[in-house]
């Protein structure tokens, strides 16, 4: 039997919810992709949080694909990458049970939603900044155009999400603007 979502999740959020108040910053945004984020993070009618940060850079199958690299580099990057994606799994999970948890009653979304924000833009702006160490060694890997293939997977991938985001929105039979 698998164990209950939740309370894994919340036991995740304590713990890097406790890493990421220490460690985050004053302005209240994140960088990414030269970007800069609101303070919401996919909690308001901004911006949606980048897609990598939520879900983790490209396989190293696929980075080698996207980005023609030769073998060497392709086992450099596995080690970069398996590493990552070990290190930052409890938050990337805890990010995705925040984003998808729902509440009973109007007063009770609205408190939901504020405590649910008041843990997720921590721990956004921690696995953005980890996101962004883990682009910054990737790119001193990386010769220019590899680089290059790289940034245009991950604005592929932030425009593949906006649309998902607006088609799901366009579904509901919403009129306004979608939320992030």
């Amino acid at each position: 039997m698998a164990p209950p979502v939740l309370p894994l999740a919340l036991c995740f959020i304590t713990f890097a919810m406790s890493s990421a108040v220490g460690q985050s910053t004053s302005d209240g945004g994140g960088q990414y992709g030269g970007q800069h984020m609101g303070r919401m993070h996919g909690f308001s009618r901004g911006t949606p949080p980048d897609p990598v940060v939520l879900n983790g850079p490209p396989a190293p199958a696929e980075l080698a694909a996207v980005a023609k690299l030769p073998q060497d580099k392709t086992d450099q990057y596995k080690g970069l990458y398996d590493r990552f994606m070990a290190e930052t799994k409890p938050q990337r999970d805890s990010l995705v049970a925040l984003r998808n948890g729902s509440g009973g009653s109007d007063a009770e979304d609205r408190q939901s939603m504020q405590r649910r924000r008041d843990v997720f833009v921590p721990l956004n702006d921690e696995l953005t900044r980890r996101q962004a160490a883990f682009d910054d060694a990737l790119h001193q890997m990386l010769d220019k155009g590899q680089w290059k293939s790289y940034q245009q997977w991950r604005d592929q991938q932030r425009k593949d999400a906006e649309k998902t985001r607006r088609e799901r929105w366009q579904h509901r039979g919403s009129d306004s603007v979608p939320p992030a």
